[in-house]
């Protein structure tokens, strides 16, 4: 590389030669969370300043995409990037969350490594610098269903009251419950299932007509995983009002590659975290699928 080149390079491209990338971990010990607070105490200063300082033993995860970490700060383009926090937590609420949770995303399931996503910051490109890049711990499928995860924390469409009164609740309950009750089941299901799914319904009025997929990592399931998975489907037929929801007899097993276009988009993610409606009228722009 010629003396030009080294002078010409950005910031960005050196952090990226450097090995920051979406998905990069680092610790910041000294690094602060702030937010704004509406204020009691005076009247003149509505909103105040709030902080939290980072715990020993956290983590961050670096989100902000590629291009924006490389694009140039000097133009005054994108001069910071942004991270999630991650904690250490204990193993029965990282078998819990799995990859079926909006709000938090298991990095590392061996060590308990957690990305909460309540508690984001900003970092100024240059601080980058002086800390250490860690890289992805758990391979390129893992790194893109974080990816993934992140962008659906944004386009998840909200729930019909009626649908999550018929069916989300009831399912969180049953799944709760199965837990609670079977606990090495529970993990067998966790393992192999990817992602939950079901099928958009025609109406929002009941009888609900839906049907369940579950994506797993392969076919080729374990008599213990297979076993799961058949114990889920008759807890979840058994724990739903039948006259409100009509789940199709059929429910869908299928690996990332076996799922069509057409299927993957007439479905949708079933996370334990989900919003509804909260009432008729719609303020805003309407959730995907309301008319």
């Amino acid at each position: 590389m010629s003396n030009s080149d080294v002078e010409n390079r950005s910031l960005g491209d050196e952090l990226f030669e450097l090995g920051w990338r979406q998905g990069t971990l680092f610790s910041a010990p000294s690094a602060r969370f702030s937010w704004n607070k509406l204020s009691d105490q005076d009247a003149d200063k509505p909103i105040i300043q709030e902080t939290r300082p980072t715990k020993p033993n956290e983590k961050f995860v670096l989100i902000s995409q590629d291009c924006d970490i490389v694009a140039s700060e000097s133009e005054n383009d994108e001069p910071y990037v942004e991270a999630m926090l991650c904690k250490l937590e204990k193993q029965r609420f990282v078998r819990r969350i799995g990859s079926k949770s909006a709000r938090w995303f298991v990095i590392d399931a061996n060590t308990g490594l957690v990305a909460h996503a309540k508690y984001r910051t900003q970092f100024d490109k240059k601080m980058l610098k002086s800390l250490k890049p860690e890289p992805w711990p758990n391979g390129s499928n893992r790194l893109d269903e974080f990816i993934r995860w992140l962008a659906r924390r944004y386009d998840r469409p909200s729930i019909p009251d009626a649908i999550y009164e018929a069916f989300q609740r009831p399912l969180v309950e049953i799944v709760a419950e199965w837990e609670k009750q079977n606990p090495d089941v529970f993990a067998a299901f966790n393992r192999v299932v990817n992602e939950i799914r079901v099928s958009l319904p025609g109406s929002e009025e009941p009888p609900f007509d839906l049907q369940l997929i579950l994506l797993v990592e392969s076919n080729g399931l374990s008599e213990e995983e297979a076993n799961a998975i058949n114990i889920f489907e008759d807890s979840v037929r058994a724990g739903i009002d039948q006259k409100t929801v009509h789940l199709d007899p059929e429910m869908r097993i299928l690996t990332e590659e076996e799922i069509s276009m057409k299927e993957f988009y007439a479905s949708r993610p079933i996370y334990f975290a989900d919003y509804t409606y909260r009432g008729e009228e719609i303020e805003g722009a309407a959730p995907h699928g309301r008319n």
